[in-house]
């Protein structure tokens, strides 16, 4: 006999703790899958620590059977996008989408996110998103058979199947790009060699000990230099300083590189080390032994890629080619370093210039992340 399913909204500790370990108990024997750090986790979702609670309203829910989760999503109001994109002023997210393959428990975790979303006077439901896109954005249907890189998702195939039965469509595809070592040889030598000429055009690593001042450039050369693109919204300050404080251990100078044109920062590509192989290794967990085989794998052993995170140039210097300039650069630096590839992204579907650059460098397409919409207009109450 198949016990009844009940969706139910996660409203205390112990339903976080619930919530935050399914992926753990669904995904122990997929090989490819990196558990999250639980620690983060629960800082993750915790409303006073993570600063996208201070504009955005979060609503968790878990599909049980028995009491036991079979299955989770997020639903987010995120009217600060409205904002930035008043054409896309009705559409909620959803997120954090972890379900068994039963096209009954996706049903039920989506109708629900969505009925709550349109009682927030949504009419569109627009993810995975986890919790916002200047986070984890899409599903992965392309490229199971590689490990997930810094900062982005994975998920069985079949997710993609449940998503569709549930009534979601594509609305945009984002990519990730790969260039390894004996790919690139070399290709942009030319190229950064004319652009340095002159000394008009200098590459500087990022100064750790003006980190404020360097971060605030980054701000705003993100910012504007994203301005234009699908999704895009700034970054706040507080969500700069939650992210940076993230990542700061794993930056390296050598690859947070900033351009300047006559002594004026121009633009930044800011990649690290994919601590995802030294996650992995923690299992979740930093104690007792996770954090001597995390710090084992970025110290000692290292990692075999880094994850290009992001790259701006402001709009008065493009068309100069500041951006390969950037790219060189960082690919021999880490090359140097003795990491055999890169993986960039993502890259929008639709982002010619982007995708003919990494082309030319003869960088490889490796994984397609979908982005989703489903009318919630018409859900019952």
């Amino acid at each position: 006999m198949t016990l009844p399913l009940e969706v139910s909204p996660v409203l205390d500790k112990s339903d976080l703790e619930a919530f935050i370990r399914f992926p753990f108990r669904l995904h122990a024997r997929e090989p490819h899958w990196v558990p999250p750090l639980l620690m983060e986790r629960r800082e993750f979702y915790h409303p006073a620590k993570n600063p996208v609670y201070e504009y955005a309203q979060v609503r968790l829910f878990a599909a049980l059977r028995g009491g036991e989760v079979a299955g989770t999503v997020a639903a987010v109001r995120n009217d600060r996008y409205g904002q930035f994109h008043p054409e896309d002023a009705q559409v909620g997210f959803f997120g954090a989408f972890e379900c068994v393959p039963e096209q009954a428990v996706a049903d039920a975790l989506l109708d629900t996110a969505g009925r709550w979303l349109k009682e927030q006077g949504k009419r569109t439901m627009r993810g995975p998103v986890n919790l916002t896109t200047n986070d984890v954005v899409g599903l992965l249907v392309e490229g199971f058979d590689d490990d997930p890189a810094l900062m982005m998702p994975y998920n069985p195939p079949y997710y993609a199947d449940l998503l569709q039965a549930a009534g979601c469509a594509k609305v945009k595809d984002l990519h990730a790009y790969e260039l390894t070592s004996e790919e690139y040889r070399g290709r942009l030598d030319q190229v950064a060699a004319r652009l340095l000429q002159g000394g008009r055009i200098r590459l500087r690593p990022v100064d750790l000990g003006r980190w404020k001042e360097e971060l605030e450039f980054v701000r705003s050369c993100y910012n504007v230099a994203w301005a234009a693109n699908w999704g895009f919204v700034p970054w706040t300050d507080r969500e700069l300083d939650f992210i940076a404080r993230e990542l700061k251990p794993l930056v390296d100078p050598r690859l947070a590189l900033f351009v300047e044109v006559d002594g004026t920062p121009a633009g930044f590509v800011i990649a690290a080390p994919d601590a995802n192989e030294a996650i992995k290794l923690a299992r979740g967990r930093l104690f007792p032994f996770g954090l001597i085989k995390l710090l084992w794998r970025l110290k000692v052993a290292k990692c075999s890629r880094i994850r290009t995170i992001a790259m701006g140039v402001l709009p008065q210097y493009r068309r100069r080619g500041l951006d390969a300039l950037l790219v060189h650069q960082l690919t021999v630096n880490a090359q140097a370093m003795g990491y055999r590839k890169s993986e960039m992204g993502w890259v929008l579907e639709d982002n010619v210039p982007m995708i003919s650059a990494l082309t030319q460098i003869h960088a490889t397409k490796t994984k397609t992340y979908r982005v989703y919409d489903r009318d919630v207009d018409r859900l019952p109450a």
